[in-house]
């Protein structure tokens, strides 16, 4: 547990130094520093929804090509992956 401590306060003094590195830049550069605008939970909502309408969009393009190469037998079809709900 010990071991995980040190090596987490580690990772996160790497990643703390790298991103005030890149602030400072920034603003040393002239750049307009504000902080991230936009509600998280509905970012993520978005993404999810965005993410199932392409798989969804997948789903519906393999069944479109099998009826276009259906020709009575099971030949060159393609497993349709089942939906949700």
């Amino acid at each position: 547990m010990t071991v995980f401590t040190v090596l987490a306060t580690g990772a996160l003094c790497i990643l703390c130094f790298f991103l005030g590195a890149r602030v400072g830049q920034a603003a040393k550069n002239g750049e307009v520093l504000r902080p991230p605008e936009g509600n998280p939970f509905r970012a993520f909502r978005e993404r999810e929804s965005r993410r199932e309408a392409e798989r969804e969009q997948r789903r519906l393009d393999i069944i479109l090509r099998n009826v276009e190469r259906f020709d009575g037998t099971g030949q060159g079809q393609e497993d349709v992956p089942e939906g949700r709900g």
